[in-house]
């Protein structure tokens, strides 16, 4: 076992990571005992936040970088992909009567997740801006640390804290950022570790399977109807998860899967822009075609027709970016 793993591998993990989004978000599905795998991939965001700190820490790393220049860079790479989905879908929701002007002020400022208008975009986009903000000081800080793993159990403490005290006030909604501060701390002390070329040691596995049944344990209480601690739960079982994943994807002799789920990794920013907007409007597009009273072709086909037009989305975007770039 490697840390490196986790860098070799980490297109192949998020395109797993966005097969988890899409079938977690298939709540119509007629699953039946197996609406509890589905309720699992509620982690696959939890994937995506870890391989984010870990690829941004690596890239701060090995390139010196000013804080402002870091940032547009960010905001370059996802901001044109975010408005090519959020105009027309938000545009769409203002003559279905399901938002109103303003709610594209909100969205197009990103302060929709916490304004919370009606027809409000997915919180995701405003939640790696932050991530963005947060992870070059917190590379730094733990770069320049002797004990960074504390600094993580800090960050982590922290993070069930501020999301106790918004949960037991109402303001649950505000958790989904919170409680995966403890997957960015992790990602960016991987990608630290990668770059300093880490042994995986016998202890390194001991602590990594204790954090993983510290994890099955909320996932537990979150079975027997403890809700909030769900929320918890996948931050600690992800990197465990994640290296047994990239180990298997690294000795078995699937180049078929890896070349599918790095293609879906590439591309996974627009896959999962669509799918939280034009292919969660299950209700209407069911209307068009839903053969099945499982709803399982329908699923097949809409997951489909997510990935090909997230992909088309990518290539244009990318298109027209590189088209501007030679102009100037």
């Amino acid at each position: 076992m490697k840390y490196s793993l986790l860098s070799k591998y980490r297109s192949q993990l998020m395109g797993l990571a966005m097969l988890a989004v899409m079938f977690y978000h298939a709540g119509y599905l007629e699953l039946g005992l197996l609406n509890g795998p589905r309720a699992l991939a509620f982690g696959g965001v939890d994937i995506f936040v870890l391989l984010s700190g870990l690829g941004l820490s690596m890239s701060l790393t090995r390139r010196k970088q000013e804080y402002g220049g870091f940032l547009v860079r960010r905001m370059k790479r996802v901001l044109p992909a975010y408005f090519a989905v959020m105009v027309p879908y938000t545009l769409y929701l203002l003559i279905s009567h399901r938002a109103s002007i303003s709610t594209f002020f909100w969205n197009a400022t990103l302060l929709q997740y916490w304004v919370r208008p009606a027809g409000q975009f997915n919180w995701y986009m405003t939640g790696i801006m932050i991530y963005y903000i947060l992870t070059p000081p917190l590379t730094a800080r733990l770069a320049r640390s002797k004990r960074p793993v504390a600094i993580l159990l800090l960050g982590a403490v922290l993070s069930f804290c501020v999301c106790e005290i918004i949960y037991r006030d109402g303001y649950w909604y505000y958790m989904d950022v919170f409680f995966r501060i403890p997957a960015l701390l992790e990602g960016i002390l991987l990608g630290l570790w990668v770059c300093g070329e880490r042994k995986f040691t016998r202890r390194d596995g001991l602590c990594w399977l204790a954090v993983f049944l510290g994890g099955v344990g909320a996932l537990a209480l979150f079975a027997t109807g403890v809700t909030e601690w769900a929320t918890y739960a996948f931050a600690y079982t992800t990197v465990p998860v994640c290296l047994v994943v990239a180990w298997l994807l690294d000795r078995l002799p699937l180049s078929l899967v890896k070349r599918a789920l790095s293609f879906l990794g590439e591309n996974s920013l627009e896959i999962y822009l669509l799918n939280v907007s034009l292919f969660s409007e299950h209700a209407l597009l069911r209307r068009f075609f839903d053969p099945d009273p499982g709803h399982y072709i329908y699923f097949a086909a809409s997951l489909s027709l997510n990935i090909l037009l997230g992909c088309s989305l990518h290539k244009l975007i990318a298109r027209l970016v590189k088209g501007r770039a030679l102009r100037r």
